[in-house]
């Protein structure tokens, strides 16, 4: 601490006496900066040079790849292309490995490649042909090159599916006149033809579709002839189920148009007995005939218009409202809307424009309503309570007496129902809710909100159907005690008190027929214990030369209980085996007791038992 004042004099006459500084020259500070920047850049360099050297050279473009690339660029593609299995990458696949020199250090490694990649094109070239696609087949076996390992086996291939092909065709050229003329047996026999093939194609798809072809035709054929039998008889209503039956024939079948021609003749006839019946008055017998007839230009003004109304009722009947079809449907809108636009259809000096069986004010009336009734309907089905009630109105404007009056009705119940489901549903919520803890108390004022849903009401069934539950898990609560104390009672043996306990049960409770299942199981306990010492001492009896006695006390185990059918297989045996050795006794000029009947306990004597068993 002294010699801090002494030296505070020197240092203020250094800092008074500063020695002369050196300056840099500009010079020098460009060379400075020249050699920085060499530095940074010598760095950035080699930084990038050696990440160039590390790094992992770039993937070829298979893509763009060509004949001039690498070998191993063109290995890899032709690898990667041949793994995909897809018919261009394989064909690519081919021609990036086919003609490589022997000399190439890659050559091996290529043929490999191309082997693998003409197999596949094999394999994929056969799935298609077996497919039936033969041009697509051939074209691509056709793409391995030649003088490659598998251009023969190729070539070969496709020479077989030729092959194939025209001996199917010409089967086919063959059994199809065969099936026009009927000629069933010649038609089995070119139809067998075809297993002499050698293609799948042949064999499955061509052989199930002709098969199919022949049933088709036979049976159109059967028909056209039960069709044609029918209407030899002259009669009209066997004409009119000739004809019913000829036009469900198959359209798929070369018997239609026979078939077609007959039902043209038919149906001539037929609206000539029409007309008749319509000119003496019978208007709906001549409708019902003039229904089964097809629509044909070839028919004369006066049928073709008997053939427009019968077809106008057979649409509108479509659009009677039946079973579940109360709904309001497309279809029966659409069918009134044909039936009244075929007798629009008709001239205005037809006989038959305004006959009073076309109803055509009635199906227009009929229309209007489904109308109402199907935009009343689409409305319903928002599901809204204002829906409902406004789809309900709009209903009601079907007056009594319109013909759409019944099924506006039936709409009109549904749709209370479904608002009757949409008031009480939260009644039903709140006693689940009420029901939840389970308790006595909570299942009581369940009950009593479930009972608020009034009788005729949609959801009373289910409301119901949750009080009976409730009432069963409110009587399951309450005799559990009984139950639990009955079984305890059981658990200590005490078996018969267990029966008296569970007893309390009554027939009407949840969980009386648990108690008397298990009153049953402790019953029979209590019987086995009582007679189990009966058959055993039976037993020991029967052991000792004794039957018959063994048989009077076995005897003493009463029908129903527990071990009555046990000791009526044991006097069983025992009578048997006593009769046995009575038989034996007889045999031997023996005395037997009783005679040839089996004596009574009683009646034996004791030395008239054997030594040994009986």
């Amino acid at each position: 601490m002294a010699s801090t004042p002494a030296s505070s004099p020197l240092s203020s006459r250094r800092r008074q006496h500063p020695g002369p500084s050196r300056q840099v020259k500009p010079l020098e500070w460009v060379w400075l900066t020249l050699w920085v920047l060499l530095l940074t850049g010598s760095g950035i360099f080699c930084g990038w040079a050696l990440m160039w050297l590390t790094r992992i050279p770039p993937l070829p473009d298979c893509e763009q790849v060509t004949p001039f690339h690498s070998a191993s660029d063109l290995l890899y593609c032709a690898k990667a292309q041949a793994r995909t299995g897809e018919p261009n990458n394989l064909v690519q696949s081919v021609l990036l490995t086919a003609n490589w020199p022997k000399t190439n250090d890659h050559y091996d490694d290529s043929q490999e490649i191309l082997k693998d990649a003409s197999e596949q094109i094999l394999v994929l070239a056969n799935r298609w042909a077996q497919a039936g696609k033969l041009e697509d087949a051939v074209k691509l076996a056709g793409e391995i090159p030649l003088n490659t390992p598998l251009r023969k086996p190729a070539q070969s291939v496709i020479f077989e599916w030729r092959q194939d092909w025209e001996q199917g065709r010409a089967i086919e050229a063959q059994l199809k006149p065969a099936l026009a003329v009927s000629d069933w047996e010649l038609a089995k026999t070119h139809l067998q033809a075809f297993k002499s093939l050698k293609s799948d194609y042949w064999l499955t798809t061509r052989y199930l579709y002709w098969q199919r072809q022949f049933q088709i035709e036979k049976q159109a054929w059967d028909q056209l002839l039960e069709a044609r039998a029918l209407a030899s008889t002259n009669q009209i209503d066997n004409l009119r189920q000739a004809v019913v039956l000829a036009r469900s024939l198959d359209l798929r079948s070369q018997v239609w148009p026979a078939a077609e021609n007959d039902v043209n003749l038919w149906s001539k006839t037929i609206l000539d007995v029409a007309l008749q019946r319509w000119q003496v008055g019978d208007r709906a017998g001549a409708l019902e005939l003039a229904s089964v007839v097809p629509p044909s230009p070839h028919l004369a003004q006066e049928a073709q218009d008997l053939l427009h109304l019968s077809h106008a009722q057979a649409s509108a009947r479509q659009a009677e409202p039946t079973g579940d079809g109360l709904a309001p449907r497309y279809d029966h809108m659409f069918a009134l809307m044909e039936a009244i636009g075929a007798i629009n259809q008709l001239p205005a000096n037809s006989p038959y424009a305004a006959a009073d069986l076309s109803s055509v004010e009635g199906w227009t009336d009929q229309l209007n309503d489904l109308r109402q009734l199907k935009f009343s309907d689409m409305v319903s089905r928002l599901g809204q309570r204002t829906t409902y009630e406004w789809a309900m109105h709009q209903a009601q404007r079907v007056e009594v007496g319109r013909p759409r009056r019944i099924q506006g009705q039936t709409l009109i119940a549904q749709w209370q129902a479904n608002l009757q489901r949409i008031e009480d549903r939260p009644i039903l919520a709140e006693a689940r809710r009420l029901a939840r803890p389970g308790t006595i108390a909570a299942l009581q004022a369940a009950i009593a909100k479930a009972g608020e849903v009034a009788q005729g009401r949609a959801l009373r069934i289910e409301g119901q159907t949750l009080v009976a539950e409730w009432q069963q898990e409110i009587q399951v609560i309450e005799d559990r005690p009984i139950l639990d104390a009955a079984v305890a009672l059981a658990n200590e043996g005490k078996l018969q008190e267990a029966v008296t306990e569970a007893l309390k049960i009554e027939p009407t409770r949840a969980l009386y027929t648990r108690a008397q299942g298990l009153v049953a199981e402790w019953t029979a306990s209590i019987q086995i214990a009582e007679d189990k010492p009966i058959l055993d001492e039976a037993k020991d009896l029967a052991y000792a030369g004794s039957l018959s006695a063994a048989i009077n006390l076995a005897s003493q185990i009463a029908p129903g209980r527990a071990l009555y059918n046990e000791a009526q297989v044991a006097i069983a045996l025992w009578k048997n085996e006593r009769a046995y050795i009575w038989s034996i006794w007889e045999a031997e000029g023996k005395p037997v007791p009783g005679g040839d009947s089996a004596p009574a306990a009683d009646s034996e004597p004791a030395d008239s038992e054997p030594a040994g068993p009986e």
